[in-house]
């Protein structure tokens, strides 16, 4: 049964309600293919790092791979490389992968040292649903995520049965849920995780939003058929969408901050230990709350308290 089935006034677009379930399934056969031929580089022990560590599966260039289209998290390891890691006598190659399955894969088989892409909500659905193994080390940066809208002004004088655009997986759905629950648009039932919320879980829903569901950085193409949507503002800075459009920016709540993850069987490989060092250098939070960079501003904030 589809998250969407019992609530009225829910509708789906693109890879919406009925079709998560296949998504996930899709998600694991795919992840099968892909963990064969990472399996297969690491078998005949290519490894393409910069220089030699004794005792480590990694060299001195540290290859971390990001989602391919956030300009932002390229700006970020970006920056670690120019000004945090040659402390620590070691590089940062940033590898752009739009495909999470195959990114997520490459990092668990000691491909890439790490990945940014996700929080641990998106983690534990991945680990979950395909096997593979991958640890979080800890939380180096929040992204923003916002209400946008180009049919109303603001956020506080909502139609009634306004249409709300909202990411499609389980994980960026119950984020978005979440923002319209802190900010009083709607209630959960009692007892619900916010982090795991569907629209099953709302108890009240004083407004009759209704809710369509849109394909992951889909958010600024949806704009003109819907009300609202929720998604990361870096979707929308990357395709110029006016800052004017942008209607409510809660905090991101500290659940969903972007994670520095690795392959459960490098935890304690000694390369990693220098790769903590770098990502949570206090220098680093201190640069995402000051800088003025346009690729990040806005769109990467520093690690939230809660």
């Amino acid at each position: 049964m589809s998250l969407t089935d019992n609530l009225p006034g829910v509708e789906d677009l693109d890879l919406g309600g009925r079709n998560r379930k296949k998504l996930i399934v899709a998600i694991a056969a795919t992840i099968a293919v892909i963990a064969a031929g990472v399996g297969l580089w690491a078998f005949l022990g290519k490894d393409d790092s910069k220089g030699s560590v004794k005792g480590s599966h990694f060299g001195t260039e540290f290859q971390i791979a990001y989602q391919a289209s956030s300009a932002s998290e390229q700006a970020f390891l970006e920056y670690l490389d120019r000004e945090i890691a040659p402390s620590y006598g070691v590089t940062i190659k940033p590898v752009g992968i739009e495909d999470g399955n195959q990114l997520d894969a490459a990092t668990a088989n000691g491909q890439y040292i790490a990945n940014i892409y996700q929080h641990s909500h998106w983690l534990k659905q991945v680990t979950s649903s395909t096997g593979l193994e991958l640890t979080a080390l800890g939380p180096v940066f929040q992204w923003a995520y916002s209400v946008y809208s180009a049919q109303h002004k603001d956020f506080t004088s909502i139609p009634d049965g306004a249409t709300v655009a909202l990411l499609n997986d389980p994980a960026n759905t119950a984020q978005a849920l979440w923002i319209l629950e802190r900010n009083g648009t709607i209630t959960f039932k009692p007892g619900v995780d916010p982090g795991e919320a569907t629209v099953d879980d709302i108890a009240a829903n004083p407004h009759h939003l209704k809710f369509q569901f849109i394909a992951y950085g889909s958010g600024p193409r949806a704009l003109p058929s819907v009300d609202y949507v929720i998604d990361y503002n870096m979707s929308f800075v990357d395709a110029g969408t006016p800052d004017s459009e942008r209607v409510l920016a809660p905090a991101a709540p500290l659940d969903f901050a972007g994670q520095l993850v690795v392959g459960t069987k490098y935890v304690d490989d000694p390369q990693v230990a220098v790769l903590k060092k770098i990502f949570f250098d206090p220098k680093v939070q201190t640069y995402l709350k000051t800088n003025t960079e346009k690729a990040l501003q806005g769109q990467l904030a520093p690690v939230s308290a809660n």
